[in-house]
C-alpha cells in the first residue's frame, strides 16, 4: 500500500439504484415539480407549501429505500485508507453513512436537517414530515424562514471550499474517482482538468458537460454494477 490520497466525489447516479429519482430530465421537472419552484433560493419563499410539501416526500421516499453496492464499496475504500480518503458528496441522502462510511462531506446539504434562514440554526428532523404552518425555529421561533437542510440554486454552498481543498496539491501518486455526476451542477471538468491524479469516471452514459479526455478511465454502466471494475482499479493504485 503507497501514501497516495483518494478522492471521490459522487452524484445523483451513485444513488439512483438504490431507487432514489436522479435530480431532473430534459424538460426541467425534477419528479413532476419545477426546480424554479422547490429549488430556487430566491423563490421558495413564494412556494412555501409547495417546497415543504416536495421535501417532505424526499424524506419519505429515503426511509424505504437502502444503500446498494457502490456504497458499501465506497464505504470500505474509506475504512480502508482512513483519513488519505476525502469522501464528497452531491447527494442529500443518507445512504453513504447507512453503508458504513464516515465523515462525508455533503456539498449540497442533508435531507434530514432544517435550516432557519433568519438565524442561521440547523437542526436534524431525520425523516419526519415538517408542518411548515406549525413548525418553528428552536432558537428564534422563526417560521417563515424555515427551509429543508439542503442547498437551493442560488444560495451560498459553504462546503465547496472542502471540494477546492480536496483536489487541491494532488499528485500521480493520488486517485480521483468521479461516480453518478453530469457535470452541469459543479463543473467536473475544470476541477479535474489540471489535477495529475489518476482519474476514473463512471457514469451511465457520456455527458456533455463532461470532457472525457480529462479521465484516464470511463466506466458507462450504472454505479452498483461498475462496482467490482472501480473496486480493481483503486485497490491497484492505491494498495
Amino acid at each position: 500500500m503507497n501514501n497516495g490520497r483518494l478522492v471521490v466525489l459522487s452524484g445523483a447516479g451513485l444513488s439512483a439504484p438504490s431507487g432514489i429519482q436522479t435530480f431532473r430530465g430534459n424538460d426541467g421537472l425534477w419528479e413532476g415539480h419545477y426546480i424554479n419552484k422547490v429549488c430556487d433560493y430566491h423563490t421558495w419563499k413564494d412556494n412555501r407549501a409547495e417546497v415543504h410539501a416536495f421535501y417532505n416526500a424526499r424524506r419519505s421516499v429515503l426511509e424505504t429505500v437502502r444503500p446498494n453496492d457502490a456504497h458499501a464499496m465506497i464505504a470500505a475504500w474509506k475504512s480502508r485508507y482512513g483519513d488519505r480518503a476525502t469522501i464528497l458528496t452531491q447527494n442529500v441522502d443518507d445512504l453513504l453513512e447507512r453503508a458504513g462510511c464516515t465523515d462525508v462531506i455533503h456539498l449540497h446539504g442533508d435531507l434530514q436537517y432544517m435550516h432557519c434562514t433568519a438565524c442561521s440554526e440547523r437542526w436534524h428532523v431525520g425523516y419526519r414530515s415538517w408542518n411548515h404552518e406549525e413548525g418553528r425555529c428552536p432558537k428564534c421561533t422563526s417560521r417563515a424562514g424555515v427551509k429543508p437542510g439542503v442547498v437551493f440554486f442560488n444560495e451560498m454552498a459553504p462546503r465547496y471550499a472542502y471540494l477546492a481543498q480536496a483536489f487541491r496539491n494532488l499528485t500521480e501518486d493520488d486517485v480521483v474517482v468521479v461516480i453518478g455526476t453530469s457535470g452541469l451542477v459543479i463543473d467536473v471538468t475544470s476541477i479535474v482538468a489540471k489535477v495529475p491524479a489518476f482519474k476514473i469516471l463512471n457514469n451511465l452514459e457520456p455527458s456533455q458537460f463532461i470532457d472525457e479526455d480529462c479521465f484516464d478511465e470511463l466506466i458507462y454502466e450504472s454505479a452498483d454494477k461498475a462496482r467490482e471494475r472501480l473496486d480493481n482499479l483503486v485497490i491497484g493504485k492505491l494498495g
